[in-house]
C-alpha cells in the first residue's frame, strides 16, 4: 500500500510539474476552438488538442469531433488523422480489435492521398497492434514497410522508432544479437537527435534483452538509465513501464523485496491511468514474485486476475506469459493436474504464435542457402577465369614489361596532376561558395535593416511631420473667413490631401515592417497580409497554418514573411490566378511551406533567371533551405519550400 501511495504521489507531482506550459497551450487551443469556424483550421486545432491528451477518453472525444468535421468538409487529411487518433486511443485502452480497425481505415485514406509520411506512420502503428496480439510475422511485415518508406523520406527520428520496434520482434524470437544490433542503431540516432524520451525506450529494450540473457548487472544499468530519462521528460506511461522492468530484473537477480516494491509502484500508476495491458502485466509479475516467496495463494489470485484481463485485451503474448506463470506455480504447489492443463494451453498458443514465423525462418534460411550456393558456383567460375587470365598475362609480361611500365608511370603522373588540379578547383569552389554565402547574408541583413530604418523614418519622421502640418492647417482653418468659399474649399482640400498622405505613409511603413510580425510572429503577420488581399474580392486565398504556436527566430520570421509577400505579389501581377492555396506547417526538425495557384503557369527553366525567383531562392538558401518549383504553361504553379529548424536555431508515431 505504501508503494502505491508513493507511486500515486509521483504521478501527481509529474502531472503538476508538467502542467504549466502544456496547460497554457491547451487552454489557448481550447479558447481558439470556441471561436473557430467550421473549416480546416478548426480541424487543425482539434488535432493539436487530441495529440496533447494522455487520457484515452479525452483523446477519443476530440478525435471523433475532428473526424465528423473532416467528413463534412470532405477533408481527407483530417479523416486520416481522425482514424489514426482513434486507433491510438483504443490501443491505450487495450481494445486492439478497435485499434486495428481504425488504423486500417486511416491507412486506406493516407494511401489514396499518396501521403507517404502518413502511410509510413500508420504502417508502423498497425505493426504495433499485431505485435501486441502476438502476430509477429504480420507485425514485422508492417514494420519493414514503414522503415523502408521512412528511410526514403529521410526521417531519422521515425527511422529510429521503426528500428526499435523491429528489435522487439527479434527479441521475442530470442535472436538477441540482432535485437541488440537494431537497438544500438536506434539509440545512436536518438542520441544524435537528443530525443530523451525515445532514448529511454532504447535503454529499456536493451535492459530487457540483458534480463532475458540473465545479465542482471547490465540489465539494471540500462533500465535504471531509462527511468532517469523518463522522469526527466515526465513520461508517466513510460515511468510505469520502467518500474515494471526494474522489478523483473530484481526478481530475476533474487531480490524479491525490491522486485515487490517496484512492481507495486508500476501497478499503482497503471491502475490510475486505466492501462489494461499494463495492469495485466503487473498482476502476472506480482504472481511470479509471490510464487518465488512461497505465498501460493496470493500468487494464484494475481495470476488468475492477470489471465482474465489478458484474455479481455486479446493479447496472445500476455496470455502466453500468464500460462507459463501458472504452469510454474502449479508445479511448485504440486498440483500437477493443473500444471498439465495449463501446459496444454501454453503449447497450443505457442504453436499459434510461432509456427508461421518458424516456417518463414526456414524459408529465409533456404533462400540464404540457395543464394550462398549460387555465389559459390559463380566464385569457382571466377577463379578459373582468373587463372586463365594470369597465364596469358604471364606469357605477355616478359616481352611487354618495359612498355607496361612506361604506360603505368605515365598514367600515375597524369592522375597525380589531375588530382592536384581537382583539389585546387575544389578549394577555389569552396572559397567561392563561402564568399557567396557571406555576401548573401550581408545583403539579406542589410535589406532587412534598411527596411526597418525606412519604415521607422516614414512612421516617426515624415508621418509625424505630416501630422504636425495637418494640425497647423486645422488651426489656420479656424481663423479663415467662412464667407470666402474659395479659401474654405482650398483649405479643406489641403487637409484631405494631408490625411491621404498620412495614410499612405502609414501603409508603406507597415508594408515594409508589419507590426503583426514584430509583435505576434509569422502566423499572425501572414494572416493579416492575406486578409487585406482577400478583402478585395479579386483573389480567393486558402490558408492552413499548423505548429506555429511558438515564435521562430526573428530573422527567419522576417525572411519567410518576405518570401510569402513576394510570391503572392508575383501571383497577383503575373499569374491571372483566381485561387491560391498556402500551407505553412512546422514539424519537429523543419518548416514546410507550399504556395499553389491555378494561374497561367510558366516554364521554370526560362524563368529561373527572373529577379523574383532569384530573390526567393537566395533568401531561402540563407536559411539553408530548399525551393522546388513545379509549373508549366497553362497548368498553374506550385512552390514548395523546406527550411531546417535545428540548424538555424543553433513510436506510436
Amino acid at each position: 500500500m505504501a508503494s502505491k501511495i508513493k507511486s500515486f504521489l509521483l504521478l501527481l507531482c509529474i502531472a503538476c510539474s508538467s502542467s504549466g506550459s502544456a496547460q497554457s497551450n491547451t487552454d489557448s487551443l481550447q479558447a481558439a476552438l470556441k471561436t473557430a469556424a467550421a473549416d480546416t483550421q478548426k480541424v487543425n486545432i482539434l488535432y493539436e488538442l487530441a495529440v496533447r491528451q494522455d487520457e484515452p477518453e479525452t483523446k477519443q472525444k476530440y478525435a471523433n469531433e475532428l473526424l465528423k468535421l473532416s467528413e463534412d468538409l470532405s477533408y481527407t487529411k483530417g479523416i486520416a488523422w481522425g482514424y489514426n487518433l482513434l486507433g491510438a486511443a483504443s490501443r491505450s485502452q487495450g481494445n486492439y480489435a478497435d485499434a486495428l480497425d481504425n488504423y486500417t481505415k486511416s491507412l486506406k485514406v493516407a494511401e489514396a492521398r499518396k501521403d507517404s509520411l502518413s502511410t509510413a506512420k500508420v504502417n508502423n502503428n498497425i505493426g504495433e497492434i499485431h505485435r501486441l496480439l502476438g502476430e509477429y510475422p504480420a507485425a514485422l511485415s508492417y514494420y519493414l514497410k514503414s522503415l523502408a518508406m521512412l528511410e526514403k523520406l529521410n526521417k531519422p527520428r521515425l527511422v529510429a522508432t521503426s528500428m526499435n520496434n523491429i528489435a522487439i520482434i527479434y527479441r521475442y524470437q530470442e535472436n538477441y544479437d540482432k535485437a541488440l544490433d537494431y537497438n544500438r542503431k536506434s539509440l545512436a540516432i536518438r542520441e544524435k537527435l537528443q530525443n530523451k524520451q525515445e532514448m529511454a525506450d532504447s535503454y529499456d529494450n536493451m535492459g530487457i534483452i540483458y534480463y532475458e540473457q540473465k545479465q542482471y548487472s547490465e540489465a539494471i544499468k540500462n533500465v535504471t538509465r531509462a527511468l532517469e530519462l523518463k522522469i526527466e521528460v515526465k513520461d508517466t506511461i513510460g515511468i510505469a513501464s520502467s518500474y515494471n522492468n526494474i522489478s523483473n530484473v530484481y526478481s530475476g537477480a533474487g531480490d524479491q523485496a525490491k522486485a515487490m516494491e517496484y512492481q507495486m509502484k508500476a501497478l499503482a500508476m497503471r491502475e490510475y491511468m486505466k492501462d489494461k495491458r499494463g495492469i495485466a502485466m503487473s498482476y502476472n509479475n506480482l504472481g511470479n514474485i509471490y510464487n518465488l516467496l512461497g505465498d501460493y495463494t496470493k500468487a494464484m489470485d494475481y495470476q488468475l486476475k492477470a489471465l482474465a484481463l489478458a484474455r479481455k485485451t486479446g493479447s496472445r503474448e500476455l496470455v502466453k506469459d500468464t500460462y507459463e506463470s501458472l504452469v510454474a506455480l502449479n508445479k511448485n504447489k504440486k498440483d500437477f493436474e493443473q500444471a498439465f492443463y495449463y501446459q496444454g494451453l501454453l503449447s497450443g498458443i505457442k504453436d499459434s504464435i510461432l509456427n508461421t514465423e518458424t516456417n518463414k525462418q526456414i524459408a529465409e534460411m533456404q533462400a540464404k542457402y540457395e543464394a550462398e550456393k549460387k555465389d559459390l558456383a559463380i566464385g569457382k567460375q571466377s577463379i578459373e577465369l582468373e587463372r586463365n587470365k594470369l597465364e596469358i598475362f604471364r606469357q605477355k609480361t616478359q616481352r611487354n614489361i618495359l612498355l607496361i611500365s612506361v604506360i603505368i608511370l605515365a598514367v600515375i603522373i597524369f592522375l597525380l596532376y589531375n588530382r592536384h588540379k581537382l583539389k585546387q578547383k575544389n578549394l577555389l569552389q569552396a572559397e567561392r561558395s563561402e564568399q557567396q554565402l557571406l555576401r548573401t547574408k550581408a545583403i539579406v541583413e542589410a535589406e532587412e535593416n534598411e527596411r526597418t530604418r525606412i519604415a521607422r523614418e516614414l512612421h516617426d519622421g515624415i508621418g509625424q511631420q505630416l501630422s504636425a502640418v495637418k494640425l497647423n492647417l486645422s488651426s489656420l482653418q479656424s481663423t479663415l473667413d467662412n464667407s470666402n468659399t474659395q479659401q474654405s474649399v482650398l483649405m479643406k482640400n489641403a487637409i484631405e490631401i494631408i490625411d491621404d498622405s498620412v495614410k499612405e505613409v502609414r501603409s508603406v511603413s507597415h508594408s515594409m515592417m508589419p507590426n503583426a510580425l514584430l509583435k505576434s510572429g509569422l502566423a499572425t503577420a501572414v494572416r493579416e497580409f492575406l486578409n487585406k488581399i482577400s478583402n478585395t474580392g479579386k483573389l480567393k486565398i486558402e490558408l492552413e497554418i499548423s505548429g506555429l504556436n511558438e515564435r521562430l527566430e526573428s530573422m527567419m520570421e522576417n525572411i519567410l514573411f518576405r518570401v510569402v509577400q513576394e510570391t503572392v505579389n508575383n501571383i497577383i501581377r503575373h499569374s491571372g490566378a483566381s485561387v491560391v492555396n498556402i500551407q505553412i506547417i512546422r514539424y519537429e526538425d523543419e518548416l514546410s511551406m507550399m504556395i499553389e495557384d491555378n494561374g497561367v503557369g510558366f516554364d521554370p527553366v526560362l524563368a529561373s533567371s527572373g529577379i523574383g525567383l532569384k530573390n526567393i531562392r537566395s533568401r531561402i538558401e540563407f536559411l539553408n533551405g530548399t525551393v522546388n518549383v513545379d509549373s508549366s504553361p497553362g497548368k498553374g504553379t506550385t512552390i514548395i519550400i523546406e527550411v531546417p529548424l535545428g540548424r538555424n536555431k543553433a513510436g506510436l508515431i
